[in-house]
This record gives structure tokens, C-alpha cells and sequence, in this order.
């Protein structure tokens, strides 16, 4: 039938590149997906027209490199899928437990994400490249390279259907893990909604109509598209890849019932996630409205405004990946913090200590390289958003403190610290305080995400859990694992017992 004549292939052709089309443009099927989004604006080219020019041996040769290039990430890809899967029942257990998730876990979880993520762009952009043969039926390309094109997208459809059936769907049905995942966070460059837009895109109806139509078009040519691999190591793996998937015999016993009772499922699940970002947005809104209208009010300046002779005392005192705690008694808002303390932050380091550790010519560095050596020199988290500021800026205060791990830090445990810092930079405040939400933080909550391997105390409030910088302030006390150095009260340096008086005064709020 189909390989002798090529009418079957002509058909494949058309539902492969069809379906891909349909996947990638979005088209009239309501798909929520840009690809140009996806590609961060680099949307590959489509490559069909650039085979007419090339004689067969460079064109098989051009395709066989796509092929190996193919595999290369589909290892790679499966591989760290199942590092995922092996920790998902894991995972999953852990959401059902009465606490929020730790500074490692989102640390660990968001790089994941994003790795799998970037994992899928070259395979999904290789489809891109190849989802382009419908268009030039008539391009005068050999038979058997327009059969490697096609094999190609169809490879990569089942892979890219496996990718999220084993990982995306699976966290789709966690409520805590979908909602965590479908916040933006800059600092692992992680987009609002991309779970979602992921899961619109795979369970579209036209999608799945066109897949599953396109597979059953494979499996009906098999035996002849196998006997042209018999000679053709490339061909052969893409028909393994087919073969292997575990999304192959799932699409192509596809039940449309079941694929419209999940699309409701998952339409009352966006509802319910919707419904609860409206609250928290409300009431992010309600509270950023008041720390507006009172945060900027303050009776007086701090005791140790201005005063060059302790910032020149603490810049001696400080060192790459200290807290900085401060409090301000004189402003309203403070007043609003429970405990002692009203604002944590951390000292990233001079350039000379970032080049001790290795991390001045870090990708993450690098865009602020002149703050650094300008002396913005400590990450916080202001309600006009996180920043780099200067030690004089933050001086404003009553009491300061600085505490430091009582362990010393490796090189390696700096780095993950100040580039976990320096991943908040650029994120708004977070007025509904919640350390499950990373799109936006508060100051205390870019310290419990900088020391990702410390176990912060927190508090639930509201249905959600906070972290307060007394939260931060108490790992220096009673033998935690964080010791004071420097503590001044009332404007004034504290030489006898400083840690005794600082647990009296948090205890005392």
C-alpha cells in the first residue's frame, strides 16, 4: 500500500505535519501555548525547503546528523526523567504532610522543572524544523528523506507525550505541586501558568484526534517502514523510539470519552486554582495598599543614620553570605511584624570575596557587577521590591545585627548561597507572605531561600505558611546553628552578653 505507491505516505505526511502544526501554532483548537514564548522568542526555522538544494548523499547526511543530535537529547531527556519519577511518590508524600515546603525542596523542585523544561526545547524545536513537509508535498526531496522528516516529528511527539504523561501530568494532579509550579519565578526564568499551558496543549481534542490518527497511520505501515530500516541505523532508532514509547499504545487505544471527562477535570481544576489566585491576589492587594499608605511614614531616622563611624565598623565585621537583621522602631509598619525583629537581608560580598569563591564571572553575577563594586553590597526585599542596596541605605535603624553560620562554609555552600540570593533580585514583594510562593518574596523569606539547607521555623497563618525575621534571628540562639557577632540596640554596640539580651528582647515582644 502506502511505502510502494507513497499515497500512505502522502497521508502520514499530512497527519504528521497537520498534528505538529496544530500543536505549535495553536491554530482554531484554543490551544493556550506560544511557541515563541516557549523558544524565548527564538522560534527555530523550519528547515524543509533547505533539502530541495541538497543532493541526496548531503541531504541524507543532513538528516542523519538531526537524527543523531535527536537521540543525544532524547537521552539526555529520559535519563533525568527518570531521576523525577524515581522521586515523585517521594514528593507527593511530602505535600501531604502539615508543613511548607523547605528552602531545599523549592530549590531542588524549581531546577528540576526548569531543567526538564529546557530538556524538552530542543526536541521540541527539532518537531519545528520538520513539521513542515505538508507544506512542500510537491518539494522535489527523495521519498525516503521525506520518510526520515516525518519519522523524525512523530518521535518526537511520542517523546514529548511520554515527557509529560510521566512528569507534567503526574504533578498536575497534586494540588500544592501545581500550584507552587504554576507561579512565575524569575529566578529560574519559570513563566505564570506554564504547567497549565502545557497540560491545554497536550490534551487538546484536535491534538489528540490528529495523534492518534497519525499513529495508527504508522502502525498500519509498520512492517514495510521496518523493512526500510533494515538498512538504515537512523530510521531503525526512530521506529525504537516510536516503539519504546510508553504514550504509543495509551494514544493509539485512545479513548475520546475519558479524554473529554479529564479535559473537565482539568477545566475544574484551573476554576479552583483561579478562584484562589483571585483571593490571594486580593488580599496581597489589600495588604499592599496598607504598607503603602503607612510604610513610608516614620516619626524620626534611625539612631545609626548616617553614622560613617559604625558602617565603617560593620563593613569590617561583615563577610560574604552574612544575615543582617535591623529594626525600626520608628516606622508604623514595623510595628506590624511580630517579634523583635522587622527586616533580614544578606551581605553577598565584596567582588574580591566573590572571586575568593569562584562566582564573580557567574552568568548570575555578571548583571550586577557594577553595584557590587559601586558597594550595593546586601540583597533585601523592600516593598518597592528586591534589590541590591548599600549598607548606608539600610543603616536607617535602631538596632542591627549580623549573624553568621557557626560552621564554616565551603566554597561550594557560598556559591549555592549567594546565587540562591541573587536569584530573588528583581521579584516583587510578596504582601500576602506566603514562603510557598516564590513569584514574590518578603526579606526574611530571601534569607529561608538563600540558606536552602537550613530548617527555617515558620508559622501558619490564613491557610498559608510565613516566616518572620524573629524566625530568622532564633537560629542564633540556643545552640542553633547560626552564632551573633555583632549586635547593636538603641544605636548603641551591645559588649556584654549581646546574644543573652537579644533572645530577652525577641522573647519579650
Amino acid at each position: 500500500m502506502l511505502y510502494s505507491s507513497l499515497n500512505k505516505q502522502k497521508m502520514l505526511n499530512r497527519f504528521l505535519c497537520f498534528a505538529f502544526t496544530m500543536m505549535l501554532a495553536g491554530c482554531s483548537t484554543g490551544v493556550n501555548f506560544n511557541p515563541a514564548a516557549f523558544f524565548k522568542g527564538n522560534t527555530p526555522k523550519k528547515q524543509c525547503k533547505q533539502y530541495s538544494q541538497l543532493s541526496l548523499a548531503d541531504a541524507n547526511a543532513k538528516m542523519d546528523l538531526t537524527i543523531y543530535q535527536l537521540q543525544h537529547n532524547i537521552e539526555r531527556s529520559l535519563v533525568f526523567r527518570e531521576k523525577i519519577t524515581a522521586n515523585l511518590a517521594k514528593l507527593t508524600q511530602y505535600t501531604d504532610q502539615d508543613k511548607p515546603f523547605s528552602p531545599l525542596l523549592i530549590d531542588k523542585l524549581s531546577q528540576a522543572i526548569k531543567t526538564e523544561i529546557d530538556l524538552m526545547r530542543p526536541i521540541l524545536a527539532t518537531a519545528v524544523r520538520h513539521g513542515c513537509w505538508i507544506k512542500h508535498e510537491k518539494l522535489k526531496v527523495k521519498n525516503s528523506i521525506k520518510l526520515k522528516g516525518n519519522m523524525i516529528v512523530l518521535a518526537t511527539l511520542v517523546s514529548l507525550y511520554d515527557e509529560y504523561g510521566t512528569v507534567f501530568a503526574v504533578i498536575s494532579e497534586n494540588d500544592r505541586l501545581r500550584r507552587f509550579l504554576n507561579n512565575a519565578d524569575s529566578g529560574y526564568d519559570r513563566d505564570e501558568y506554564l504547567l497549565e499551558s502545557l497540560t491545554k496543549m497536550f490534551i487538546d481534542s484536535d491534538l489528540l484526534s490528529y495523534t492518534t490518527e497519525l499513529i495508527q497511520e504508522y502502525n498500519q505501515g509498520k512492517d514495510v517502514i521496518e523493512q526500510l530500516a533494515q538498512g538504515d541505523d537512523n530510521l531503525a532508532y526512530l521506529i525504537n523510539v516510536v516503539e519504546q514509547s510508553k504514550s504509543f499504545p495509551v494514544l493509539l487505544e485512545m479513548d475520546f470519552f475519558d479524554a473529554a471527562n479529564y479535559r473537565r477535570k482539568v477545566r475544574r481544576r484551573v476554576t479552583s486554582d483561579t478562584l484562589q489566585n483571585i483571593g490571594r491576589a486580593t488580599i496581597n492587594g489589600l495588604s499592599e495598599g496598607f504598607s503603602n499608605a503607612v510604610g513610608d511614614y516614620e516619626e524620626r531616622k534611625g539612631l545609626l543614620y548616617q553614622d560613617k563611624q559604625v558602617a565603617a565598623a560593620l563593613t569590617s565585621q561583615l563577610q560574604i553570605g552574612d544575615i543582617l537583621l535591623e529594626k525600626t522602631p520608628f516606622r508604623l509598619t514595623d510595628s506590624m511584624i511580630p517579634g523583635h525583629w522587622g527586616h533580614a537581608a544578606v551581605w553577598i560580598g565584596t567582588e574580591q570575596e566573590l572571586k575568593s569563591i569562584g562566582l564573580w564571572q557567574h552568568a548570575l553575577v555578571k548583571p550586577y557587577q557594577q553595584q557590587i563594586q559601586a558597594g550595593e553590597l546586601i540583597a533585601e526585599s523592600l516593598r518597592s521590591g528586591t534589590q541590591l542596596s548599600s549598607l548606608a541605605h539600610f543603616l536607617n535603624v535602631d538596632d542591627v545585627a549580623i549573624v553568621r553560620s557557626k560552621k564554616l562554609l565551603s566554597k561550594a555552600q557560598l556559591r549555592e548561597t549567594i546565587l540562591l540570593a541573587l536569584r530573588q533580585i528583581g521579584k516583587a514583594y510578596d504582601f500576602n507572605f506566603d514562603v510557598e510562593t516564590t513569584d514574590k518574596i518578603v526579606c526574611s523569606q530571601l534569607v529561608y531561600l538563600a540558606y536552602s539547607h537550613i530548617q527555617w521555623p515558620t508559622e501558619s497563618t490564613l491557610g498559608r505558611y510565613t516566616i518572620s525575621p524573629d524566625n530568622i534571628a532564633v537560629k542564633a540562639l540556643n545552640d542553633g546553628p547560626f552564632e551573633l557577632m555583632v549586635f547593636y540596640h538603641d544605636g548603641k554596640l551591645m559588649k556584654n552578653n549581646p546574644l543573652e539580651l537579644m533572645g530577652t528582647l525577641m522573647k519579650n515582644e
